[in-house]
């Protein structure tokens, strides 16, 4: 633990398929945290690259709902934050089906 009193060890997940955790973390995304802020609050490291990959997993699951292609929307998904009302427009239509998707996150301890 740091000073702060956050874990400074990242959270391993036990499970591998689409979680709460994941529409957690692109929530917090389209409310205009940071990165690193949100690596803080969950206790990744600094340089974890997992609310990117957390996140892209949504963002893929919103355009396969809305049937759209990943290559059409590249820089979308790259620039969560620049796109963002776009994204919590799909993100409101579509949340019930993602909650309904989504399971427990359980982590290694």
């Amino acid at each position: 633990m740091n000073q702060d009193g956050i874990s400074l060890s990242r959270p391993l997940l036990k499970t591998k398929g689409f979680s709460t955790l994941h529409l957690e973390i692109f929530e917090y995304i389209l409310v205009g945290k940071t990165n690193r802020e949100i690596n803080r609050m969950l206790g990744y490291s600094e340089r974890s690259h997992a609310v990117v990959d957390h996140s892209r997993k949504v963002m893929y699951k919103l355009l396969a709902m809305e049937d759209l292609h990943k290559a059409n929307f590249k820089d979308r998904v790259t620039y969560p934050r620049k796109f963002q009302f776009w994204w919590m427009k799909l993100l409101v239509k579509h949340k019930d089906d993602l909650v309904l998707r989504a399971i427990v996150p359980k982590f290694y301890e």
